[in-house]
This record gives structure tokens, C-alpha cells and sequence, in this order.
């Protein structure tokens, strides 16, 4: 209740502000995607999936010295034989059989800007490790599927440091929270070195972690790229992540990447909606295609040939899945 009220104070306050005090108007951008996804897993029936999605962001530059106001409004449409559909106005496990949903305002706050660091205090995605391999919700959409608080990002001397603390809003109550440090620098023009600290406090919804992680990436030419990082939690058992790939720029138009991944069950952050880039206990190929036909409209394909590190539940290790996906986004 309290987290509704806010959210609708919110964004009064920021359409109010909007509409009443700034000399220039407030500047929109969005996207319009169709993805069509087809899921394989052994033991089960094929999965294939539609989907639309629609994101339009807000911004308003001047609304104080140094600050600015943001805020998103999102839509998304699913439908077939998903394995993964879901009601992002809801928490989980409620009202999951409502596939197309509006969510108002799914992200809000300010940005300040002071001395070379920027401070975002609002509702927002976050993206925890170098790859996102600790946690990364940067994809979702929903009202449920962001996060409460604040992201310090900034420079001090040759090192880059973020700070993030955050609340999630998927449980209904005692949401669990994630406290983040990272910093990374250039030893070279070409070379990133990185590492990030990671606190998760589970309030008794979730179990209480603590995350290291190394990174680093190499600019081999300036169309070929390779990265690598590995994370690990004081969890007693199943408590490594790591991932390591390559993306390869063919021409203005076209690019290319794959990276393997192995992540056992306590190797990142899972939250109630699963929320990850890289599958959970699960190791295996990504492979990626992109494509621009303009500034504006892009395609881009994607397989994923994985298997599953140990069992859970009625689903053994060793069993094997797949996922497909080609995405067309028009941005505007």
C-alpha cells in the first residue's frame, strides 16, 4: 500500500512538475518491438511465444540546477504456448493468467549531476557486474520488475566507481535488498580490469549472500572484442558463476558475438521473477546476430543451446534446452 501510494504521488509530482515549471519541453524516446521466441526442453513440449512490447521514456533536463527528472511507461503483449508469460502488474503467483498489461510509470526518480558524479535516486533497473552475471533486470518491463533507491556513478583519479543500494518490489512485503560496489580502470587504451562486491539481504524471503567478482575485457582490433568475468558467493555449495565471450563488428550494419556461460544455483542473484540475463544452473552457448537497417530499425537473432547443472526438483542435471528469438525493434 505504502509503495503504491508513493508510486502515485510520484509520478503526479513528476507530470505536475513537468507540465508547470520547465522552460523547455519534456523530451520522449521509446521503442516498439515484436519478438517471436520458441523454447525447447527435454521431457516437455515445445514453447512458442509472441510477443510486443512498447517503451516510451520521459525526461526533463531543467527541471532544477543540475538535476533532471526521468520516467518510463512501458506495455507488453504475450501470447502461445509461453513457458515464460507472466502479469508484471501483479507480484508472482497472483493473477498470472492476464497476459497484455499496461504498466504506468514502471520507472521514476531524479538524476543529479555534481562534480563529475551523477546520483539516480528512483524506481530503476540495475545491471550488477561488468556483463550483469550477478544480477541484470536493464531487459524487463513492469511494475514489479524494478527496483527502489539510489545508483552513484563517477570517477575518481583513473578509477570509474558505482555504488548501488536497492530495494525490490516483487514479494509484497520485506522485499529483499541489494547493496552493490564496483570500480574498474584502463591500464591500457585498449584494457578493462574490473571487480565488484555484492551484499544481498534476503529478509527472510530470500537467502542472505555475499558476491565477489573479477572482470576484464580486451579490444583485440576495433571491431573485435573479447571479455571475461567470473563471480562467486559465500554460499556453501554450487556458488560460481562465469562467462566469457567474443563480439566482432563485420561492417557498420552487422555484428556477430557468442560467449559460453556456466552458472550454478547460488552463483548470482535470482529473484521471484527469475530475473537474470545468463540462465540460472545452467552452462552453455549464446549465440548472437545483429543487424541495422537504418538509425532506427534494427533485427537481431539469438540461439541458446544450454543444460542444467544439477537437479532441482522434478528437473534433472543434464538435461538440455534451448531458445531461440528474433527481435525487431523500431526506436523512435
Amino acid at each position: 500500500m505504502k509503495r503504491t501510494l508513493i508510486a502515485a504521488l510520484a509520478a503526479t509530482f513528476v507530470l505536475t512538475a513537468a507540465c508547470t515549471t520547465f522552460a523547455r519541453p519534456l523530451q520522449f524516446d521509446g521503442k516498439v518491438q515484436y519478438q517471436h521466441r520458441i523454447n525447447t526442453k527435454e521431457g516437455t513440449a515445445d514453447a512458442i511465444e509472441n510477443r510486443w512490447k512498447f517503451v516510451l521514456n520521459g525526461k526533463a533536463e531543467n527541471f532544477a540546477k543540475n538535476m533532471k527528472l526521468y520516467f518510463r511507461m512501458s506495455a507488453e503483449t504475450l501470447n502461445g504456448d509461453t513457458q515464460s508469460s507472466r502479469d508484471f502488474n501483479s507480484f508472482p503467483g497472483q493473477d498470472d493468467n492476464d497476459r497484455s498489461v499496461i504498466s504506468f510509470l514502471d520507472q521514476f526518480g531524479i538524476e543529479i549531476q555534481n562534480a563529475g558524479w551523477n546520483y539516480k535516486i528512483g524506481r530503476q533497473d540495475a545491471f550488477i557486474g561488468a556483463n550483469g552475471l550477478i544480477y541484470d533486470s536493464a531487459y524487463g518491463i513492469g511494475k514489479h520488475i524494478f527496483a527502489d533507491g539510489i545508483t552513484i556513478t563517477g570517477k575518481s583519479g583513473v578509477t570509474n566507481i558505482s555504488a548501488t543500494a536497492l530495494q525490490l518490489d516483487q514479494y509484497g512485503h520485506n522485499d529483499p535488498k541489494i547493496y552493490a560496489f564496483a570500480a574498474s580502470y584502463n591500464p591500457s587504451k585498449d584494457l578493462a580490469v574490473g571487480t565488484t562486491l555484492v551484499k544481498l539481504n534476503g529478509d527472510k524471503l530470500t537467502t542472505d549472500k555475499k558476491f565477489w567478482d573479477v572482470n576484464s575485457s580486451y579490444n583485440i582490433t576495433n571491431k573485435l572484442n573479447v571479455y571475461g568475468e567470473y563471480a562467486k558467493s559465500d554460499a556453501a555449495t554450487y556458488n560460481k558463476s562465469y562467462v566469457y565471450g567474443i563480439n566482432y563488428d563485420v561492417d557498420k550494419k552487422n555484428s556477430l558475438w557468442t560467449c559460453y556461460t556456466n552458472v550454478e544455483r547460488s552463483g548470482n542473484i535470482v529473484d521471484n521473477w527469475s530475473t537474470t540475463t545468463y540462465d540460472n544452473n545452467a552452462k552453455g552457448m549464446y549465440y548472437g546476430f545483429g543487424h541495422k537497417f537504418d538509425k532506427t530499425t534494427t533485427l537481431n537473432l539469438f540461439y541458446s543451446r544450454m543444460e542444467k547443472i544439477e537437479t532441482v526438483g522434478s528437473v534433472p542435471a543434464g538435461t538440455k534446452f534451448t531458445s531461440f528469438r528474433s527481435t525487431l525493434t523500431y526506436k523512435f
